[in-house]
């Protein structure tokens, strides 16, 4: 079959076959396929779904176009499916490596609207995010915990798809969401895994349903790879922590591993207790004591500069943009909604994420939320800083409607 075929038997809401997905994906991965011609694969796979025979088929196509990891000790993983002001790897990784249970961690970039973990790393100077293999071993054997950017040989073809995902309008297909992630969870070498699944209108995926479709497709293909998959739903309508932006969110992590309480602090430790529950064989809530334990003892801050030093980031080196705009309240009354969708967007225009493969990122721009949901203010008050590149960005009345107030 020809390319054209394969697309128009996609359209036609037919299932495709491993062969006609190889042929497909393999030959885009060789340049044989052209990325107009991908684009049109991938949405009519995200307008008509894939079942879950080609979902396997393509979760494996994408693992063997690269190397599979392996490691002399049970390594653990974790993965959202894309949020607004998502930081918990900075918060989970440390928790989990405190306590001996290894997290290798091979993320990703900006997909949609906002940064990706890699971006974020990329807002401390010096951090390294790509490593040669050997140091990724290294790392592991030495202190438990390695963050870096997907290897050139680790699931190649995901990371082209992904790039062109990202700027074609097919983010939102649950089984693209799905490969994506198993595929390189499973390469990269992880037994114990948590897929925290993001859903609502500021992420990927929209309904509970869809989120529970998701969850038992992820932990399908983990069972196929004989791997320990649990999955958590995370409501994602308003963002997950006040910070929206690269640096910003590093700096709001730091905070929750020093002691601040949020949401982004309960979500991180649900996540944490899940692989530490797994990989140390007791009940979620006594994994739950002991992940709240590394936190009030440091031990998880600890890890964290550890973590970060050892692959060269400089903490104290970490900026944001030192032009601020005010946003203030133009009514008095009490905050009903934040708009995770609105915020994510916002932060896109201010830089802070990608619109095409080319974009670059800037890691100093991004959002302050000054309230919660339930806080009363008054006309005038500061709701929210938004850290701008320079003040001459024309924002609209549109783009500054983060709060519902009543």
């Amino acid at each position: 079959m020809s390319i054209i075929d394969i697309i128009t038997k996609k359209k036609n809401k037919k299932e495709l076959t491993y062969e006609e997905l190889f042929m497909a994906f393999n030959g885009y991965h060789k340049s044989e396929i052209k990325d107009y011609q991908m684009s049109s694969l991938l949405m009519a796979i995200t307008i008509n779904g894939m079942t879950l025979n080609e979902t396997l088929s393509l979760t494996d196509i994408f693992i063997k176009s690269g190397k599979v990891y392996n490691f002399n000790k049970k390594v653990s993983d974790k993965h959202s499916t894309g949020g607004v002001g998502d930081s918990t790897t900075f918060i989970v990784a440390p928790i989990v490596a405190s306590m001996n249970i290894p997290m290798a961690k091979m993320s990703g970039r900006s997909l949609g609207y906002t940064g990706g973990t890699i971006d974020k790393l990329e807002s401390i100077p010096g951090y390294k995010t790509q490593i040669s293999e050997e140091e990724f071993y290294n790392q592991i054997d030495k202190i438990g915990l390695a963050v870096c950017s997907q290897s050139e040989m680790l699931v190649p073809l995901d990371k082209i798809i992904y790039a062109l995902r990202d700027v074609s309008g097919t983010t939102e297909s649950i089984p693209l969401i799905a490969c994506s992630i198993m595929s390189k969870k499973i390469a990269s070498g992880a037994s114990y895994i948590v897929i925290d699944v993001k859903v609502g209108s500021g992420a990927l995926i929209k309904t509970k349903e869809e989120a529970e479709i998701f969850s038992s497709w992820v932990i399908s293909i983990g069972n196929h790879y004989n791997k320990k998959v649990k999955t958590i739903i995370t409501p994602m309508d308003e963002p997950l922590s006040s910070s929206i932006g690269n640096a910003l969110e590093v700096l709001e992590a730091i905070e929750v591993l020093k002691g601040k309480n949020n949401k982004l602090k309960e979500v991180s430790v649900e996540i944490a207790s899940h692989i530490v529950s797994m990989a140390k064989g007791i009940s979620v809530q006594d994994a739950k004591i002991l992940s709240n334990n590394a936190l009030k003892k440091g031990s998880a801050y600890k890890m964290f500069e550890k973590w970060i030093t050892t692959q060269g980031g400089d903490l104290k080196g970490i900026k944001v943009s030192d032009k601020v705009l005010l946003l203030k309240s133009n009514i008095a009354g009490t905050i009903n909604t934040i708009s995770a969708l609105n915020c994510a967007k916002l932060s896109l225009k201010l830089g802070a994420g990608k619109t095409t493969k080319e974009d670059i990122i800037d890691h100093s721009v991004g959002i302050k939320l000054l309230h919660q949901i339930g806080d009363k203010v008054n006309t005038g008050d500061v709701i929210a800083e938004i850290y701008v590149k320079d003040y001459d960005i024309e924002l609209t009345e549109e783009d500054l409607k983060l709060f519902i107030i009543k």
